[in-house]
């Protein structure tokens, strides 16, 4: 049997994670609920069932799809002599003659009404005796070793119920199954590694199906965290006798009927799956063929899309990167990744690109590229040129497209579900769909799901929202961009934080007044440091969410950013205009955030550190900025509202909580310089101060949910503050502080320091 052409996937810390999102207050005590509830609301919202999705794992081949069916239906008609013969070869250890006991009592049905109280402990190694039959019997003789019949893999069980490798939760899994050679190979392995894992096994009980789908999301997810070359995975639930294949794409999780194992036609169907997914095709497992590891020289190796800004050739070209810095670790959305990489192998650890992997909506053979970055990103750099602006401070692409599969097809949703992804279209109306005018990269999801999210969440909107989709159409893409940055976290100071802020913002009006494109996900991730001539300067990065706009800079009204920075009006999806101030607002956040969890590494480390601490002492211990995260788009916004009702209001719940020391007061006094000019500007009426547009009212009425909304219909300050003159003036207003406080900053650092 063949060798795997997918290498493990090497063991990492999570890059990227610090000071994300969700890395803050990972580790209260209500962790382990607030993610399985936000697994039920997928599974709900998300799921939908499809009798034939196992389909998506027979070979491509018709001469091996012939083969599969034929070694499946010889092992699934002989499963009890293959078991008995097993059981009783000498060779077999004792704990293996058990299993495979109990496997046989699992398939006559007798297993379950034994152990009713004690299911999952039985259910998986008898499952496992199962895998491990098939295996063997998959594996070839001496003799036919390399012929056209044989499989490509075989698939092992690892040992059940224990706490896997690579993950950020100290929780076990019921079993898992990972790729081997053969059946007898080196590679096998008892306990389970994220990094490896092909697909997670969850057994139930009959009645729990519902929370076996929650459980096997969650685990999923940190499979996807693990797995930078990705793309889709595989999942089984056994509930008693009842097993279901499940197969997780970007936006749903697609669930086939029972197969019930105690009769033929179940097992059948079941024994047919698996000896499919050990002669498929290694993109069918949902690995990425141009994406992978080398383990002599411990880099990935990873083929960009060659066309270039002056070059529309699609001939890819070879990176090479040490190590993954940005990481998909949420189940569902656009699985966006980054590297810092090489085109020459030689200079792996002397990178100068980034490279980018994300799997954005598209439109079906539409060649329309107002939604694709890469042109986007073309676009902007030409024009700054053309208005004679040197580019050095502005990502720019150096080349990529769409990732291709077998060399000249696109690698999308629609060969991620071949051969079913037309018959899911024409079942469409028998199932529940879901509209695109709401994405977050957590996916496409109802309201409640998409807030609470993390840094691979940003919201980014298709234009039509008028298209609705059982299953939204993405496409795979990769870019390669320079220059490379470190992330804010990298920093050493507020004072490198606040020049690198204002760079971005800087870069931000311009490519919006002469370039016409709003960012629309001012965000922790998106703006980068790089040093120029020895002092640190700010990028823009991650064009997704850009939309062009006319000269009127309009913007329809759709949700867009990341949760914990998306501007109040965004996260209520109200009806008007987004615009650069809902950017500017943003901002405004990025810098509390920062400001409570610490600019550097270590200081956000340290205050993880004493989050942890509190929430062992104080179980309904929350950190301060707890609710600008977890809950509704609703609920977060509604949080905000009363954490910046008034200077008071804003100064005890979020600026008070402020790292000490002269750095963060001034990162404390530009948040409310930012706060005061967003919200109290004096170029707005006093009417319209403030977040509800009724500076006068009592604070314990002003903060009423339901007399503020009720207010908010009828004085906007988010209308009032979009009026020509106002908006101007706003705009320079903020653009003067952000300035201000770059200068101040720069003095300190590069001026004051150096006469010291």
């Amino acid at each position: 049997m063949s060798q795997p052409s997918v290498d493990s996937t090497p063991q990492k810390k999570r890059s990227g994670s610090r000071g994300s999102a969700t890395n803050f207050a990972s580790d209260c005590t209500d962790q382990w609920s607030s993610r399985m509830d936000d697994a039920r609301k997928e599974r709900e919202h998300r799921r939908f069932d499809f009798d034939d999705i196992a389909r998506c794992a027979l070979p491509k081949n018709s001469t091996l799809r012939d083969l599969v069916d034929k070694r499946a239906t010889d092992i699934s008609s002989n499963l009890e002599a293959i078991l008995k013969k097993r059981s009783q070869d000498p060779a077999t250890p004792a704990l293996m003659r058990q299993a495979i006991n109990k496997c046989c009592e699992w398939l006559r049905g007798e297993l379950i009404s034994k152990n009713s109280s004690r299911y999952e402990k039985v259910i998986y190694p008898a499952h496992a005796a199962l895998i491990r039959c098939i295996a063997d019997h998959l594996d070839p003789e001496p003799a036919a070793a390399g012929s056209t019949d044989e499989a490509k893999r075989v698939l092992l069980p690892y040992a059940s119920d224990l706490k896997p490798t690579g993950s950020d939760e100290r929780i076990r899994i019921d079993g898992a199954l990972h790729s081997c050679a053969n059946a007898s190979s080196s590679d096998n392995k008892l306990r389970p590694e994220y990094r490896d894992i092909v697909l997670v096994a969850e057994a139930k009980w009959y009645r729990e199906q519902d929370e076996a789908y929650a459980q096997l999301i969650r685990y999923t997810r940190q499979v996807y965290a693990n797995q930078p070359n990705r793309r889709f995975a595989w999942g089984v639930t056994i509930c008693a006798t009842l097993v279901r294949v499940v197969l997780f794409e970007n936006d749903r999780m697609v669930s086939s009927k029972d197969m019930d194992v105690t009769t033929s036609t179940g097992i059948a169907a079941y024994v047919k799956f698996i000896v499919s997914l050990c002669y498929c095709e290694e993109h069918q497992l949902g690995y990425d063929p141009s994406m992978t590891w080398c383990s002599e020289n411990k880099y990935w190796v990873i083929k960009c899309p060659g066309r270039t800004p002056d070059d529309d050739d699609e001939q890819p070209v070879t990176y090479y990167a040490r190590d993954l810095v940005f990481v998909a670790d949420h189940l569902f959305g656009r699985h966006t990744r980054g590297f810092y990489a090489s085109d020459d192998p030689d200079l792996v650890d002397q990178p100068d690109t980034f490279i980018k992997d994300a799997w954005p909506h598209a439109e079906r053979g539409s060649e329309d590229t107002s939604r694709d970055e890469l042109a986007i990103l073309q676009d902007i750099v030409q024009q700054l040129k053309n208005h004679g602006i040197d580019t050095t401070d502005y990502v720019r692409p150096v080349r990529g497209g769409t990732v291709k599969l077998d060399g000249d097809h696109d690698d999308d949703t629609d060969i991620v579900l071949d051969p079913v992804v037309g018959d899911i279209e024409a079942a469409s109306p028998r199932m529940g769909t879901i509209a695109e005018d709401d994405e977050t990269d957590a996916g496409t999801l109802p309201m409640e799901l998409a807030a609470g999210r993390g840094k691979d969440d940003e919201a980014c909107a298709i234009d039509d929202s008028s298209r609705v989709e059982v299953i939204p159409y993405r496409v795979h893409r990769r870019l390669a961009l320079q220059p490379i940055g470190k992330p804010l976290y990298a920093l050493s100071s507020p004072y490198e934080l606040i020049i690198v802020l204002a760079d971005a913002m800087l870069a931000h009006s311009k490519i919006l007044n002469l370039c016409g494109y709003l960012h629309r996900d001012i965000s922790t991730n998106n703006i980068l440091a790089i040093e120029v001539d020895g002092r640190v300067r700010g990028v823009l990065i991650d064009f997704d969410c850009a939309i062009k706009v006319g000269s009127q800079r309009r913007v329809r009204a759709e949700r867009t950013g990341t949760p914990p920075f998306m501007s109040i009006n965004n996260l209520r999806n109200s009806s008007v205009e987004r615009s650069e101030l809902d950017d500017w607002e943003s901002l405004l956040y990025v810098v509390c955030w920062l400001g409570v969890y610490g600019v550097s590494e270590e200081e956000q480390s340290s205050y993880q550190a004493d989050i942890e601490k509190k929430c062992r002492t104080d179980k309904n211990y929350k950190p301060p900025l707890y609710k600008w995260e977890y809950g509704t788009f609703e609920e977060v916004a509604d949080s905000k509202a009363r954490s910046l009702e008034d200077v008071g209001t804003f100064t005890s719940s979020v600026l008070d909580h402020f790292k000490e020391g002269p750095e963060y007061k001034e990162l404390s006094d530009l948040a409310l310089s930012l706060y005061t000019r967003l919200f109290f500007n004096p170029n707005l009426r006093p009417a319209f101060h403030g977040i509800v547009g009724s500076s006068t009212l009592p604070t314990a009425l002003a903060s009423s949910i339901r007399v503020s909304r009720a207010l908010f219909a009828m004085s906007n300050p988010f209308e009032e503050r979009l009026k020509q003159n106002a908006r101007d003036q706003i705009n320079t207003d903020l653009a003067e502080v952000m300035n201000y406080f770059k200068q101040e900053s720069s003095r300190i650092l590069y001026v004051d320091r150096a006469s010291d």
